[in-house]
């Protein structure tokens, strides 16, 4: 291992952070909603009005201090919209997301070179330039390949919130001087991240990493990914946040020196266009799977320089096809219950993948 050292550019970057650090007012409660990942599909690209896809879902988001999600696509107008192999999105697209609420993004995934060194650079102009109705944070990506990968401070209600973004890979095998790659299957890599997290989060009141990696489609999390999430929160994250399965895996409690950390080992899609059809697909079927998800809210108690979890909420939710085009989320109650245009096969079909997404919760432990 790789000593982390509080050196160079690095030392001062902590010095000054140490300095500027706010404390909370204890205790407080801070409201968070976890989603997974925003994609863009051909069925998604040709959308007349994107704020169409979040309006169902949109007061959970509004109703949250932050609101978090993987960003698994560039944003560069200058280059077409596109999907699957290499995604691109133009900033309507974002823009959209930001006005239904979501204002926290992890830069960090297997797309984030799609685009190359330019649309690295495009992505962290539109995040950094675009206007909603509260400020967006990133993490994950960096326009300087000399700063370190640090985390993004966000300060809510005088809380200090330390947010960090990493994948396991990009798609192309390079980018990582621009992108925050730690392969947690190379011990070395992944002992330096935990330093890491190690040394900065007691900056922060409250700590949080997003990470992408494991294996595509896969319902259980590796004994890897598993091992290597419990020592980050051991190291001092007070919540991880995994995707890129693409497909829901459990989130778990724990307890690390008697405060309550959370890990979410797949959060699954929150929107994306995996599933053409827009037929009603097998409820216990990948096509479904690709389709469901959920909206976690989480409650976090939070005190000066410490926080712990009191408790977390799922909201099944569901991707839609609706007859005029496009996709759209929805709540699977709203759907199930005929709170929404969805035909009555849909509902009958939704209500079965609720049923089995609730037995899912519960077996892990995690519902309500």
């Amino acid at each position: 291992m790789r000593p982390l050292r509080a050196r160079g550019a690095l030392g001062l970057v902590l010095a000054c952070a140490i300095t500027a650090r706010a404390a909370a007012e204890p205790p407080q409660t801070l409201h968070l909603t976890f989603v997974g990942d925003l994609m863009t599909h051909p069925a998604l690209s040709g959308m007349a009005d994107y704020s169409d896809i979040f309006r169902g879902v949109a007061d959970v988001l509004q109703g949250s201090d932050l609101a978090f999600a993987n960003l698994e696509f560039p944003v560069d107008s200058t280059r077409p919209s596109a999907g699957y192999p290499s995604f691109n999105a133009h900033p309507d697209y974002v823009r959209a997301a930001a006005e239904a609420g979501l204002n926290v993004f992890s830069t960090a995934n297997n797309h984030a070179f799609d685009g190359g060194v330019e649309g690295v650079f495009e992505t962290i102009c539109a995040l950094s330039s675009l206007e909603g109705p509260r400020r967006l944070f990133f993490s994950g990506t960096r326009g300087n390949a000399r700063r370190p990968f640090l985390p993004q401070g966000i300060t809510v209600h005088g809380v200090r919130v330390g947010f960090i973004a990493a994948t396991q890979f990009t798609n192309q095998g390079e980018g990582s001087q621009y992108i925050h790659v730690v392969d947690y299957l190379d011990p070395e890599a992944a002992a330096e991240f935990e330093e890491l997290v190690r040394q900065t989060s007691p900056l922060f009141d409250l700590y949080i990493v997003s990470f992408h990696g494991d294996l595509e489609y896969r319902r259980e999390p590796s004994s890897a990914k598993r091992a290597f999430f419990h020592r980050l929160v051991e190291s001092g994250a007070t919540i991880v946040f995994g995707h890129h399965p693409h497909v829901l895996q459990e989130h778990e409690l724990v307890t690390v020196h008697s405060r309550r950390r959370l890990i979410m080992y797949s959060m699954g899609n929150f929107i994306s266009g995996m599933a053409r059809s827009a037929q009603p697909p097998d409820p216990d079927g990948l096509e479904a799977l690709l389709m469901d998800s959920i909206m976690l809210n989480v409650d976090v108690e939070v005190e000066a320089g410490a926080s712990s979890v009191k408790g977390t909420r799922a909201i099944p939710i569901v991707n839609y096809q609706p007859g005029k085009g496009g996709v759209v989320v929805l709540k699977m109650d709203d759907v199930a219950e005929g709170k929404t245009e969805a035909s009555k096969a849909w509902r009958s079909n939704v209500e079965a993948r609720r049923a089995r997404m609730q037995g899912l919760l519960q077996a892990a432990g995690s519902g309500g």
